[in-house]
């Protein structure tokens, strides 16, 4: 999945299920396995406030962490 502001927004257009099965799938994909993790109402309105937030250089920076994490895995 390409992210970028754009498909953050979607993302947040999302209900809180939604989100959070995306975000499962997305951690998924990079190797993180987070169905160990009940993640909380308050958990989740973090994650939309991060988010919302990011800017550009912060996604990049993300996605540049998650390629190094895969790579080192």
């Amino acid at each position: 999945m390409q992210i970028d502001k754009n498909t953050i927004n979607q993302m947040l257009s999302l209900n809180d299920k939604q989100l959070t099965k995306i975000i499962q799938r997305l951690a998924g994909e990079a190797g993180l396995d987070l169905s160990s993790l009940n993640i909380r109402d308050n958990d989740i309105q973090s994650l939309r406030k991060a988010l919302a937030n990011a800017t550009d250089e912060d996604i990049a920076k993300a996605i540049s962490q998650i390629e190094n994490f895969k790579k080192n895995k």
